[in-house]
């Protein structure tokens, strides 16, 4: 245990005390001290989405799970693995590519943590074919506030208290519990890839393009937009044998209305970096929202009208599931007007606003007007975390 300082900082608030534990049980420990305690608690891993929430008033406890850092068990028959919640995602795949696999997530941060991954549930490009961590999450192990360690999914034949405790923690940004250890299910590296690369000057162009490959018998394992200033680019990462891999491209080229560039080897992987980073490059605000995948068309119209409001900005989205992140590089007030025209739209929905200055978040709530489900959301924090201790009201739980 020591004291906090200015580097140990969540939005502005330094924490009083920073805690690491060692293990498990030294993390159930803590939690239920602070939860006797009342003190107010929040957890890090590789603090690379602190940012992300309400400013908290008070931070007496930071929980760090930099020493819980190890993959535990990699099972290369069965395809799955279990990693401590502090360990990185990079290091991760990293281990895995040993043996021919990997943890099908990619993440734009190069410090993003197993259990920061699954707290918030973000995810990358390739969330078009494998789905986001909740998806591929088999199994979960928890320390709770009133001390229990508890195991849920993976070899456990029951979850505790009938809850699918997996998904119930996947998104909950460290509101419900801590992360100690998780299980995933591991999928084999492709033999060979390509990616094919668009560019438009009209975005309903661009959205004709994107339903042409949608409703084909192509499987993309990536399929992403980006618009920066007034262009658009039509991004397909396509993964299998390398025979395989020649006709899906072959095939995606003659769908498309416009040339496109074929992209392999270390430019490809260039390409998929700058897609998962372009938003967070800078120090603008990043806002995430959601669509339909068929209104595209429409989402691209509401960006024109964004940038009129405040001028070049860049989004990237993933079109088959309707996900989108944009950088807005204006000042405070162009800022919170364009977050007020997302939440207006009858296009976008669950508009969150991710990355903010403190001046913008005094004038936009974060998470926006409360989900339908909010009262249930309410009704688990208090059974998980009676004292309410868990981080510091930021939300979105």
């Amino acid at each position: 245990m020591r004291q906090g300082s200015a580097a140990d900082a969540v939005d502005g608030v330094v924490p009083r005390q920073i805690v690491e534990p060692a293990d498990a049980n030294e993390l159930a420990a803590t939690l239920h001290a602070a939860s006797r305690d009342t003190q107010i608690t929040v957890l890090r891993g590789g603090g690379t989405k602190l940012g992300w929430g309400r400013p908290p008033a008070s931070i007496d406890v930071l929980v760090s799970t930099a020493k819980l850092n190890s993959l535990l068990v990699h099972r290369h028959g069965d395809m799955t693995a279990t990693v401590h919640a502090g360990t990185s995602l990079a290091h991760l795949n990293r281990e895995l590519a040993r043996h021919g696999q990997w943890l099908p997530i990619d993440n734009a941060f190069d410090a993003a943590t197993i259990g920061g991954v699954v707290g918030t549930n973000d995810s990358g490009p390739v969330r078009h074919r494998y789905g986001t961590p909740r998806d591929l999450l088999i199994g979960v192990t928890l320390a709770l506030t009133d001390g229990r360690i508890v195991k849920a999914g993976g070899h456990v034949v029951k979850n505790v208290a009938g809850y699918d405790l997996g998904k119930l923690v996947s998104g909950s940004f460290g509101s419900l519990g801590a992360i100690v250890d998780a299980t995933f299910k591991l999928l084999p590296i492709p033999q060979a890839s390509a990616t094919l690369d668009a560019t438009y000057d009209d975005g309903e162009v661009m959205a004709r393009d994107v339903m042409q490959v949608s409703t084909s018998q192509l499987e993309p394992m990536a399929f992403d937009v980006m618009l920066d200033g007034g262009q658009y680019r039509l991004r397909a990462l396509f993964a299998s044998s390398p025979a395989a891999v020649s006709a899906q491209v072959e095939s995606a080229q003659r769908l498309l209305s416009k040339p496109s560039a074929v992209v392999t080897g270390d430019r490809e992987m260039e390409i998929w970096t700058e897609q998962s980073r372009s938003p967070w490059a800078g120090t603008g605000a990043v806002v995430r929202f959601g669509w339909l995948p068929a209104k595209l068309a429409q989402v691209t119209t509401l960006m024109h009208e964004v940038q009129q409001i405040a001028g070049p900005v860049v989004m990237v989205g993933r079109v088959g599931t309707g996900a989108g992140l944009l950088r807005i590089d204006a000042e405070v007030r162009t800022q919170v007007a364009v977050v007020e025209r997302l939440r207006l739209s009858t296009w976008v929905g669950n508009v969150a606003l991710l990355r903010a200055s403190p001046e913008l978040k005094q004038h936009v709530d974060v998470w926006g007007p409360s989900p339908s489900a909010a009262e249930a959301a309410r009704a688990l924090k208090k059974m998980f975390d009676p004292a309410g201790i868990l981080n510091a009201n930021r939300g979105p739980i």
